[in-house]
Order: C-alpha cells, then sequence, then structure tokens
C-alpha cells in the first residue's frame, strides 16, 4: 500500500496504489473517521492487473490537529478482513 505524494494533504489528490492484493471482481474501498466522523469517502478503484489496484482520493479538512483516518477493502460491497489506518496532519 502507498500513499503519495507525501506529506498528506487535505483537500487535495492523494494517489494510492495496491500491489499484490489478490484477485477480487468487484473491489472497492471506503474511507472514514475513527476520531471524527465526517462521512465517507468511496473512490473508483481502478485495475492494473490480476493483484494490482490503485485510485485517486481527496481528503476531507478537519479541524483536529490530527484526523485518524482507516481505509477498508470490500469486494460486492462486503468487507474482505482487510484494511489499514493512517494519520492527516494539520
Amino acid at each position: 500500500i502507498s500513499l503519495n505524494p507525501k506529506p498528506l494533504q487535505s483537500l487535495d489528490v492523494t494517489n494510492l496504489k495496491i500491489v499484490n492484493l489478490g484477485n477480487y471482481n468487484n473491489l472497492g474501498i471506503k474511507i472514514y473517521g475513527l476520531n471524527m466522523y465526517m462521512g465517507e469517502i468511496k473512490p473508483k478503484i481502478h485495475r492494473l492487473n490480476s493483484t494490482d489496484y490503485e485510485s485517486k482520493i481527496v481528503l476531507a479538512a478537519c479541524v483536529l490537529d490530527t484526523m485518524r483516518f482507516r481505509v477498508e477493502f470490500m469486494d460486492n460491497n462486503k468487507p474482505i478482513g482487510f484494511y489499514f489506518d493512517f494519520e492527516l496532519k494539520k
């Protein structure tokens, strides 16, 4: 998993790249805040090959000094049991 460019910034385009995840027919992701609910981000996922994917996301701005997000992976709108968390600092 990679998120670029760094440092991550709110309201800027962030490139998400996922490699060696596996072969999913309808992969999706759901991004949401853990320390403050700000809705859900459900960007389009583009398949690069049978195991690699990419997406472009724009993260919401927050009043907190550090916003903690979770990216949860779904197939056919059902969790696949894989997620990761990251922080976005003001």
